[in-house]
């Protein structure tokens, strides 16, 4: 099976460049920043959990170490629990105390406006820059709904190199370069995901070696391949946590069935999200009638991503940018009409090269202005649905935060942040897959368990709740003998126990 064709797609070099030259790249990053950096921080801070990563980069940099067993919850406090994300919570931490929100709105705006870029410029390499825009646009439109302040938006530019380097390399019928592992270094130490990133290499790598011509390459690439693959996962192990980073992942997958109670976790839904259906069955027609064939290897990874899309809605930024990175080499082999042009002849082949220094200096120049502009006079902070201030400053006053809560799952990261033990949280490794399960039935009144509510109440001591005004629970609190209910708002509600 060939995996390349002897077009040295990525060999051209483009004229030499005006130091104030626009480029595509820039210019579709430019934008996804702007659009997220807004006035009212949203979509980026619609998440959760977005305050007790804050909470636990403020807490490494505080003491100089990272947290080896859980300390946000009463639950499991004391139980192991790592903050494999501990990069990218630094990061988060250090942007808050230097801007508040604001500031970390601007850092993950500017996090996805250098992904959208990055994905381009790699599609740039091999296609004309019409496809590789819809390409590019089709990956923000599927990714929109996860524009939120998580540590995978940090990570995201270093997984499309990783994954961009490794395609190069099958491309070009050698090893990856070593200075790829920096990117998984990175990666490893920002975010879960790495996982990922070992996984694709062992498939690139079966690719390359199908892929060689005769006996002897295929030696070649077996043994650089092999050497690069065990440095792959060596420098994933390079975090505070060692292997534990990689371990904590596995604990998540292996959560099953209760990871489908968790929204992220849950298949896409194509009834509130048609746009992404849209552009599936365009991919579909674009197989179907048109011939688009891959080398097995890559439509096995393909197959895969659309697989972890389908099943786990979280993942379509996955499908969205790793797709068209895998698809565009074969594109520009197969149809000639869509190979980039050296020349920059067409529709934006003007811009299609790389930026000016001086652009890209004024670039930085309007987004550190605008930033900085966004963070003095805007006044940012998290919606209601996911920090119930006026409900948590109630509490406080009537002395209710001494005890246990039951809280809303949605709470849980604002509740550490506010200092408060949580009964239930994002962090999913820790908490298991029966815990959630538990939970999420005795909040809806769901199962085959009676009196799961009331059991869970005596069970863990809890003399008061904080629960979305709409939650089931609500209802059968107001009915329970000792308990009335304290305060709601449009919100949230809450009940104590009279002692």
């Amino acid at each position: 099976m060939a995996v390349a064709s002897g077009l040295k797609l990525s060999s051209g070099r483009f004229a030499a460049v005006s130091p104030w030259a626009l480029s595509l790249p820039l210019l579709t990053g430019f934008i996804v920043f702007a659009a997220l950096a807004n006035t009212n921080g949203l979509p980026l801070l619609a998440d959760p959990d977005s305050h007790w990563h804050i909470t636990v980069g403020s807490w490494i940099l505080q003491h100089g170490a990272v947290p080896t067993v859980d300390s946000y919850s009463y639950t499991f406090t004391g139980q192991p629990w790592i903050a494999k994300e501990w990069g990218s919570q630094v990061l988060m931490a250090l942007a808050y105390n230097a801007g508040g929100w604001g500031g970390v709105v601007a850092l993950c705006a500017a996090a996805f406006g250098v992904t959208s870029a990055v994905l381009l410029r790699f599609l740039l390499r091999d296609i004309r820059p019409l496809p590789a825009l819809l390409f590019t646009a089709a990956a923000v439109t599927m990714m929109a709904p996860h524009f939120l302040a998580r540590p995978f938006a940090l990570a995201f530019p270093f997984m499309l190199l990783w994954v961009a380097g490794l395609i190069r390399s099958v491309e070009e019928r050698r090893a990856p370069e070593p200075l790829l592992l920096l990117a998984m270094l990175l990666w490893a130490n920002l975010h879960g995901g790495f996982t990922l990133g070992l996984m694709l290499t062992g498939a690139f790598a079966l690719e390359a070696l199908l892929g060689g011509r005769d006996p002897v390459e295929r030696k070649i690439i077996l043994r650089g391949w092999l050497k690069f693959s065990v440095a792959a996962l060596l420098v994933s192990c390079a975090t505070p946590y060692g292997a534990g980073s990689m371990l904590a992942t596995l604990q998540i997958l292996g959560m099953g069935d209760a990871l489908a109670l968790i929204t992220e976790w849950k298949s896409p839904d194509f009834q509130t999200q048609p746009l992404m259906e849209a552009i599936l069955l365009i991919a579909l027609y674009l197989v179907l009638a048109r011939g688009v064939k891959l080398p097995l290897m890559r439509v096995v990874i393909v197959i895969g991503l659309t697989h972890m899309f389908l099943r786990h809605v979280r993942n379509a930024e996955l499908l969205a940018t790793l797709a068209p990175l895998v698809i565009a080499p074969v594109l520009a082999r197969d149809w000639p009409a869509m190979r980039r042009d050296p020349e920059g002849r067409g529709l934006f082949g003007a811009l299609a090269g790389p930026a000016g220094c001086n652009m890209l200096a004024l670039g930085l120049f309007l987004g550190i202005v605008y930033i900085t502009a966004l963070v003095r006079f805007a006044d940012i902070r998290p919606p209601e649905d996911t920090a119930p201030t006026a409900a948590l400053e109630f509490a406080r006053e009537a002395g209710l935060t001494m005890g246990h809560v039951l809280n809303h799952y949605g709470y849980g990261g604002y509740l550490i942040n506010a200092g408060i033990p949580t009964f239930i949280d994002g962090r999913g490794e820790l908490f298991g897959g029966e815990f959630i399960r538990k939970y999420v039935q005795a909040i809806h009144l769901t199962g085959a368990e009676p009196n799961l509510l009331e059991h869970t109440l005596e069970r863990w001591n809890v003399s008061w709740t904080l629960l979305l005004k709409g939650e089931p629970a609500n209802n059968l609190l107001a009915r329970l003998p000792g308990w009335r209910r304290a305060y709601a708002d449009e919100k949230a509600v809450i009940f104590v126990r009279e002692r």
